[in-house]
């Protein structure tokens, strides 16, 4: 027999045996004042249950709670504690009795004090004297000495801890399991509503997101059906995050961006290798002088990443949902922006490229030069009449190989645009696979100097490109029409062809400047200078196969400065004495004078042919 009550409703539970089976009879005892008890009870749990279901404000519930237990379980005070996000911690949630000014503030961890212990263990704990309970913990500010009693119930949901329910009272009370279990029924309660709340809560935040999101998504997409272009885009996202945005390459360089002289976003970021892998999202940067914080997302179209939107972080807004959702739909704006303009650039790329190729072909009458320029104007070029021909070349394979590669071609035109545009205006270009060809009009460049002067910047803007390596400017000789310009291209290939053989990198080299050695270009047979360089530096070149002194390169050292031996002495490093035994070697092998001024030429000739022919 065992008894379910201490007081209010006496059960009586007895066990017969019947036919072989336990049967359980149940006996229920009940007076006046038990009836009235278990009414109010009952009479409580109902009204509970209505205001859940009547009420969508779970702050209105809470108070409900607070207020209505403790009268319906005749104490003092009722306090309301939930388990954090954390989970390791509990938070004064609402309270009747304590002081309020602290609910929000007093934090318990699990395990510790009272309340913690009950988080902890799952089983109520009944305390008829605080003072003398081991895990009582006094917390400053919130609790009285004048409360005795309490009684202590966890809430659960299932398996899952939501939070404690706590009553305290003034005088010191026994609370027996009638109480234990009413109190533990009231948490039930809490639980149901508190996950109603939540599930309410996350639908309503999930529709909101939706609806955000939506409008977010209909703001952007008429920016790019209305063609507002990439900057009005930037703005958009730039005020829907919360900070100033700005596009950057994939390797980090500033693309566009709005209001860029005094929106404080850096010229160039570091992009974090995260970004460049697929699937990936924000990641948070410091970047620029003086460094601030900054969240980048890459902006992809399939499995290419065409650039880098940057939003600086505003503490406000740093995890607001609608800056997630303006970077997502921003990016994704970009994206389409960035395919339509590199779509329309490489149609355009190529038209202009076939028209330039056509020209460079060479070979043009008057009349086909004429339906070119027509040509060139409906696509709206304009052919120069009086042009130089500039050649942009890498100085290696390497760094050939790597500009050919996805995207750096891009890369080339958009770091020439902004040079073309502001210093040679009108100026018809095209950037081929490994190289860039410029045919300057002579009202942008009237003289050599001045077009050496503007290959130069050429070179300077190409360069970021290029690293690594090198990049070499091939100038040719004014065209005095469009049936010409094939020759000054020719010209300025051929300039950079024999700079490169003679040890010249990231240099520029004009066609005029080759002096009376470009009269070897005009020789048509090959053959006849292999042969004049093998009458005069045939022995030598044998000696170099053999022998480990560089006589070859002695001589190439004294051409270069102008035959003064201590000069060329201090150029190889050697002492003079040394260099004077170079020289009579060179004499008694070759049988050449090399004081005799028509020598001197035939060598220098000799050296330049070797170096065109590439022997």
């Amino acid at each position: 027999m065992s008894h379910t009550r201490g007081e209010g409703i006496n059960c009586v539970v007895s066990t017969r045996l019947r036919g072989g089976r336990k049967v359980n009879h149940v006996q229920v005892a009940t007076s006046t004042g038990d009836t009235s008890l278990a009414a109010r009870e009952l009479s409580f749990l109902v009204r509970l249950a209505q205001a859940a279901a009547a009420t969508q404000r779970p702050d209105e519930l809470l108070d409900l709670i607070i207020r209505e237990s403790t009268s319906a379980m005749g104490t003092d005070v009722c306090s309301l504690y939930l388990l954090t996000a954390r989970g390791r911690e509990l938070r004064l949630t609402a309270t009747n009795g304590l002081n309020e000014r602290m609910v929000g503030k007093v934090v318990m961890p699990v395990g510790e004090g009272i309340t913690g212990w009950v988080a902890e263990s799952r089983r109520p704990a009944v305390v008829p004297d605080v003072s003398k309970e081991p895990h009582w913990k006094w917390v400053p500010g919130l609790d009285e000495d004048r409360f005795h009693s309490m009684l202590s119930v966890p809430i659960e949901s299932g398996p899952r801890l939501v939070g404690v329910l706590n009553v305290q009272s003034a005088e010191k009370r026994d609370f027996n399991s009638g109480d234990i279990d009413f109190l533990r029924a009231i948490a039930g309660q809490v639980a149901g509503i508190l996950e109603r709340s939540e599930l309410q809560r996350r639908t309503e935040v999930q529709l909101a997101e939706i609806q955000l999101s939506h409008d977010i998504h209909e703001r952007f997409t008429k920016l790019s059906l209305e063609g507002a272009g990439i900057p009005a885009i930037l703005e958009v996202v730039g005020s829907l995050a919360g900070g100033h945005a700005a596009l950057y390459s994939p390797d980090g360089y500033r693309v566009r961006g709005a209001g860029e002289s005094s929106d404080g976003m850096p010229p160039r970021i570091h992009v974090p290798s995260p970004l460049g892998q697929a699937g990936s999202r924000e990641v948070r940067i410091n970047a620029g002088r003086p460094a601030r914080a900054m969240g980048v997302v890459p902006v992809r179209a399939g499995a290419d990443v065409l650039g880098m939107l940057a939003v600086a972080v505003d503490e406000k807004s740093a995890e607001s949902a609608g800056r997630r959702r303006a970077l997502e739909h921003g990016s994704t704006v970009l994206a389409l922006e960035l395919s339509k303009d590199r779509a329309a650039a490489e149609v355009e790329r190529r038209l202009r490229g076939d028209l330039v190729e056509e020209i460079l072909a060479g070979g043009l009458e008057a009349d086909e030069a004429e339906r070119v320029a027509h040509q060139a104007e409906r696509l709206g070029h304009r052919l120069p009449q009086r042009a130089w021909a500039l050649v942009l070349e890498p100085d290696d394979d390497e760094t050939e190989a790597a500009l050919s590669a996805r995207g750096e071609l891009d890369r080339l035109d958009a770091a020439l645009s902004g040079l073309i545009r502001s210093r040679l205006p009108g100026t018809l270009t095209v950037v081929r696979s490994a190289s860039a060809v410029f045919l300057v009009p002579d009202e942008v460049a009237s003289d050599l100097a001045t077009v050496e002067k503007l290959a130069g910047q050429v070179l300077a803007a190409a360069a970021p490109v290029m690293k690594p390596g090198t990049a070499s400017v091939g100038i040719g000789n004014l065209a005095n029409g469009v049936s010409e310009l094939a020759r000054s291209h020719v010209e300025a290939r051929q300039a950079l062809r024999l700079t490169r053989r003679a040890g010249g990198r990231g240099r520029v080299a004009s066609y005029r400047s080759l002096g009376a050695f470009r009269l070897l270009l005009e020789v048509q047979s090959p053959d006849a200078l292999r042969r004049f360089v093998n009458e005069l530096l045939g022995t030598l070149l044998q000696y170099a196969q053999s022998r480990d002194t560089p006589l070859l390169e002695t001589l190439e050292a004294l051409a270069a400065a102008r035959w003064v031996r201590r000069a060329a002495a201090r150029q190889l490093g050697i002492h003079i004495n040394s260099m004077s035994y170079r020289v009579e070697r060179i004499q008694s092998l070759t049988g050449l004078q090399l004081d005799d001024p028509e020598t001197r030429v035939a060598i220098s000739i000799a050296l330049r042919a070797r170096a065109m022919l590439g022997m």
